[in-house]
């Protein structure tokens, strides 16, 4: 029987690009109060998706190699 749930390492790599994300957006939210300019707000979330990005696609393709292999 597989596990079908990601590893302990890929959990903490999706746990710590939330992390990152979430202080993109602070740091977005926070250069918008003190400018006024929405702009910021686009350019924490835009930083924010590199992180994350990244780690959802490693975990949908591990999480194909793992379908593969139980077939």
């Amino acid at each position: 029987m597989t596990d079908d749930k990601p590893g302990k390492a890929m959990k903490a790599e999706l746990l710590r690009a939330a992390i990152l994300e979430m202080l993109c957006l602070v740091a977005g939210l926070l250069a918008w109060s003190l400018t006024g300019s929405w702009v910021w707000i686009a350019a924490g979330v835009l930083a924010g998706l590199g992180f994350s990005l990244p780690a959802i696609i490693r975990l949908v393709r591990e999480a194909r190699e793992q379908d593969r292999a139980s077939r």
